[in-house]
């Protein structure tokens, strides 16, 4: 499946349970569960970066909060 954002969406970090239990701090990777930001980069139609290379995540970790305007 394709990833269905574009850089410049508005999206809000909010992984699995599964990802969650996975990582004792997952802050430490730059970003907070709930943390809305823009995507700045998509590698691989995969894994979503923002400001300061922070993520990494695949983007079904993330929700659509406001399409690019």
């Amino acid at each position: 499946m394709n990833c269905p954002f574009s850089i410049g969406d508005i999206v809000r970090f909010t992984p699995s349970e599964k990802t969650l239990g996975h990582y004792q701090n997952i802050e430490k990777f730059g970003i907070r569960v709930g943390q809305e930001l823009p995507v700045q980069n998509i590698q691989d139609d995969m894994y979503l970066y923002f400001e300061n290379d922070a993520g990494g995540w695949p983007w079904n970790e993330f929700t659509l909060v406001r399409k690019r305007s």
